[in-house]
């Protein structure tokens, strides 16, 4: 982290609280977490947070009162305030902060999207684009980029779950910078043209660890992500080939992510590789689905085996009807064009609960699990068999292992 590096949470809910101490923790923040209002100030002093992430509605203490006393304090922290009250509540109660002299970074609203809370978090702390290209060109050459695993599991038995596969997600720890946060390196990359090389690294690191994974007994599917510009670039399905014969993994085990948006690209070429990575033996998942304009013509022409509902709507299926019934009807969409659906962006057990009882096949988010360096990966691989199904279940998140 450059300039910014403690974090102080404020919330009486532990599951968000939990939640943002394990988003801001993998950004490389140190954190303090509060549920009880009586408490901020001794944080606060002891802490002496850079950044503060505060929910406006406090019991004992509402966060009109809190931002009254850090304002008091001579807060130089800056503010993320977040509520599920209504928009102009938080929208004034942010200039009023301002009006305190207080430094308000940004407002979100309930339920909380990660996308969004980890590029709130890093805003700050994000060099220049003219500054990073030359780092990020080095750190590229030397492949000086790790690769964390986020699980999917399976849902499809109350009783029993697997771990059917994992996503890797690129990670770049900076020399003299910190963490860099996915969301402004990638475009970085991509607007410099350093995607397909930053891909490469990353995709074999994912493939070579996938073989590790086989050798240990884990037989699972590895998720890599492709870029919308690597989708027009004729050899990818080869150069994916030749990775996948070199470290003696099975096609059938690599699932490629292609996001909604890139993969309705009016494009002949686009339209090619995907046929190609099919035929090929490899899997083919549309991430974000819900998020674009694709039509079902389009949907029933590409050679998808897979759906990922995008978090935007899981994570409204506690509070919100509306986000239910889509839900509901794209797994149904998805199981009538024989499409395996995944759930992304669990993050509460009634929220699992519900992807169960409608019969989506898999769930993605950090209820289950955080993305977990290889080490931890393993472990958790190890910890988490198919017989304690029921601690995920019942919601028991520490006897299960799942969030480390």
């Amino acid at each position: 982290m450059a300039s910014t590096n403690r974090v102080m949470i404020v919330d009486d809910d532990p599951n968000i609280g939990d939640l943002i101490v394990q988003v801001a923790e993998d950004l490389g923040f140190q954190t303090a977490y509060i549920e009880r209002s009586e408490l901020i100030l001794e944080t606060f002093q002891s802490f002496d947070p850079d950044l503060i992430v505060l929910d406006l509605m406090m019991p004992n203490a509402d966060g009109v009162q809190v931002l009254r006393t850090l304002a008091k304090e001579e807060c130089e922290a800056e503010i993320i305030l977040f509520s599920g009250a209504d928009a102009r509540v938080l929208n004034t109660a942010a200039r009023l902060a301002e009006s305190h002299g207080l430094r308000i970074r940004g407002r979100m609203h309930k339920p909380i999207e990660i996308n969004a809370l980890e590029a709130m978090l890093s805003r700050s702390a994000a060099p220049s684009a003219d500054d990073l290209e030359e780092e990020l060109r080095v750190a590229i050459s030397k492949a000086d980029f790790s690769v964390h695993y986020q699980p999917k599991v399976n849902l499809k038995s109350e009783r029993e779950w697997t771990v059917e596969s994992v996503e890797a997600l690129a990670r770049w720890a900076c020399p003299g910078r910190g963490f860099i946060a996915p969301c402004v390196f990638i475009p970085l990359a991509e607007r410099t043209g350093l995607i397909d090389r930053l891909s490469e690294v990353v995709i074999e690191k994912a493939i070579k660890q996938a073989n590790v994974l086989n050798q240990d007994g884990y037989s699972i599917d590895m998720a890599v992500n492709l870029s919308p510009l690597l989708l027009t670039a004729p050899d990818v399905p080869d150069r994916l080939t030749q990775q996948l014969d070199h470290y003696g993994v099975d096609s059938s085990q690599l699932i490629v992510e292609i996001t909604e948006s890139a993969a309705m690209a009016d494009d002949a070429l686009t339209m090619e590789n995907l046929t190609r990575f099919r035929l090929k033996g490899m899997k083919l998942s549309m991430d974000d689905f819900g998020t674009g304009y694709s039509s079902l013509v389009q949907l029933y022409r590409m050679p998808f085996s897979e759906l990922k509902i995008d978090q935007s709507f899981v994570m409204e299926i506690d509070a919100n009807e509306e986000a239910r019934v889509i839900v509901r009807s794209i797994v149904d969409l998805a199981h009538n064009l024989n499409l395996t659906v995944c759930a992304e962006g669990v993050e509460t057990r009634e929220t699992l609960d519900f992807l169960c009882s409608i019969g989506c096949d898999q769930a993605q988010g950090y209820f289950i699990s955080k993305p977990l360096a290889e080490a931890d990966l393993t472990r958790f691989l190890a910890e988490n068999s198919p017989n304690q199904a029921a601690s995920i279940m019942a919601g028991d998140r520490a006897a299960a292992g799942l969030i480390h």
